[in-house]
């Protein structure tokens, strides 16, 4: 069972990588399926939102001196401040959830030495391998308060910020 990137064989023929039986490879091949999923969603986002941005509001900046630096830091950031906030808060439910890519890519067991057993796949392989339904319903509540509490954190540090 070796995985194959078939632009990396051309590249450097030294024969198969075994990028999901090896502890130090699995996890970038799952960081690769897990970035390329969600690529494409934050970047509607932020296109949106980039398109969102009244085009009055950079040309009263120009009139006013600004340059480009200072418009994207003074119009274009600011803007797309609420954008930030909700894909910086959907990227941590994510990350906490993350359960399909390491469990298809791992054969359903965390990888080798578990290198990419994450809270949702231990979750699942307490509840219904070792039908310790108890233990999984406490973990996923503690995972719903951690996951609130972050949520709650980018809110303070990327939520409103209109006394400024």
């Amino acid at each position: 069972s070796i995985a194959r990137l078939p632009v990396v064989g051309t590249l450097m023929p030294a024969g198969p990588i075994d990028w999901l039986n090896d502890p130090d490879r699995i996890r970038p091949a799952v960081s690769m399926v897990v970035f390329w999923r969600f690529v494409g969603f934050n970047t509607l986002l932020y296109l949106a939102a980039l398109q969102g941005i009244p085009r009055e509001l950079y040309e009263a900046a120009r009139l006013d001196g600004a340059s480009a630096w200072q418009r994207f830091w003074h119009v274009t950031l600011p803007m797309l401040r609420p954008v930030a906030f909700f894909a910086v808060t959907l990227s941590i439910i994510g990350g906490m959830q993350l359960f399909e890519e390491p469990f298809v890519l791992s054969g359903g067991r965390g990888g080798p030495d578990q290198a990419v057993m994450t809270t949702a796949i231990y979750l699942y392989r307490s509840a219904f391998e070792f039908s310790d339904f108890g233990a999984a319903s406490a973990m996923s509540w503690i995972l719903v308060l951690l996951m609130a509490l972050l949520s709650a954190l980018v809110t303070r540090w990327l939520g409103n910020r209109g006394d400024r």
